[in-house]
């Protein structure tokens, strides 16, 4: 494929993939937006490596494979892969962080430990190093300077959509024996990874929900503070905070239940939102 057939083919695997950030980024700059489909490709690249490896192994190796590529594509070698390829021409137009994509590849890790995260700062901080950074280097690639408040506006943004995707998640993670419900939340109602999910258990689990979904609309709401306050750069954190909210309305009224089928919101809804928020 050429270039442009590869940057149509990253595009359509991120609306397949990740159709919220797609949708976010229509509402961009259009020249910024095969920049901004490299970005979350490699995200979705590293998301995806859990469910497509038969064993951790396997997955470490995968690991290490992105580690090398970002280390030779900030050496100035870019490995022949259409993610890869994107992510060094997108360099070319506005320089990515290599540390905070090494980090993001690291925090992955976690995803092939089958035990769960001890406290509620684990669990952000596994947020903070996936959705947030994500979220850091589109507004980064979007104009955002880094460490300024837009900066910090898109990593609660990046946050607080991706601590509501894991919520979302539970019962695909459970497919994939992956729990992300801290232990400190199991252990508070007497449960445990093996136990949670028992028809005995079901209050507990959807009390659970409810506390995690309180602890995420504070980050949410302290994001629209300092994304306010940031102006026009923020748009994109604004762009995803309205999303996340949709989500967390959802989680709310259908009774804290991850697996409830509205929790699937439609493009319309979805679109609607984005444009009140760009609005």
């Amino acid at each position: 494929m050429n270039s442009d057939q590869d940057s149509a083919h990253i595009g359509e695997e991120v609306k397949r993939y990740d159709y919220d950030r797609w949708l976010c980024s229509l509402f961009t700059d259009a020249e910024k937006r095969d920049a901004l489909f490299a970005l979350i490709s490699f995200n979705i690249e590293l998301a995806r490596i859990r469910e497509t490896v038969s064993e951790p192994m396997l997955g470490d190796i995968r690991l290490q494979w992105w580690r090398e590529a970002m280390k030779g594509m900030e050496e100035g070698m870019a490995r022949r892969h259409p993610v890869v390829e994107a992510l060094h021409l997108a360099h070319h137009q506005a320089p990515l962080d290599f540390n905070m994509m090494q980090a993001m590849i690291d925090v992955r890790v976690k995803d092939l430990d089958p035990t769960p995260m001890e406290t509620d700062a684990d669990l952000i901080a596994y947020a903070d190093g996936t959705g947030g950074a994500l979220q850091q280097m589109i507004a980064r690639t979007l104009g955002a300077a880094a460490g300024s408040p837009a900066d910090e506006a898109a990593k609660y943004a990046g946050r607080a959509f991706a601590l509501s995707g894991i919520l979302r998640a539970i019962p695909f993670h459970l497919q994939h024996d992956l729990v992300l419900i801290p232990i400190s939340r199991l252990e508070d109602v007497g449960t445990s990874r093996n136990t949670i999910f028992q028809e005995e258990h079901r209050a507990s689990f959807f009390g659970i929900i409810k506390a995690l979904t309180e602890l995420i609309r504070d980050q949410l709401k302290e994001g629209r503070k300092i994304a306010k306050d940031a102006g026009k750069e923020a748009r994109s954190a604004r762009l995803l905070n309205s999303l996340t909210g949709l989500y967390l309305k959802r989680l709310q009224k259908n009774g804290y239940d991850p697996a409830h089928p509205s929790m699937t919101i439609g493009a319309p809804r979805k679109i609607l939102a984005l444009m009140l928020s760009s609005l």
